[in-house]
């Protein structure tokens, strides 16, 4: 993700997110940040890091990675697609995930 545009899309998607994931292609993986990074990681086996948004927004935002080719759906027995584009995609999860917070405050000091 490069363009302040792309960043900004990411954030509102995610700001309150309660259900969602939301997947962008980057290369030959499809990425999910923040909620949807959390989300994620707890329905499939998925590489954690994260990313530094520069730009004078000095924003860290988690990020949850797999390989295109690793794609099957279901994503997860509950979790259904619910739009496509090219390069994004947003899944429904019949339920929503809690400890967020508390999730990525542990994340950052593991990959730290």
């Amino acid at each position: 993700m490069e363009r302040i545009s792309d960043i900004e899309n990411v954030l509102l998607n995610e700001v309150d997110n309660p259900n969602s994931v939301y997947l962008y292609l980057e290369g030959d993986a499809w990425c999910a940040y923040e909620r949807s990074a959390y989300y994620l990681a707890a329905i499939k086996s998925v590489n954690l890091e994260k990313e530094v948004v520069g730009g004078g927004y000095d924003v860290v935002l988690l990020k949850a990675c797999f390989k295109v080719a690793d794609m099957c759906l279901p994503l997860s027995p509950g979790v259904s697609l619910k739009s496509v584009a090219d390069d994004k995609l947003q899944f429904s999860m019949n339920r929503g995930v809690e400890g967020f917070s508390e999730w990525k405050k542990r994340q950052l000091e593991l990959i730290a």
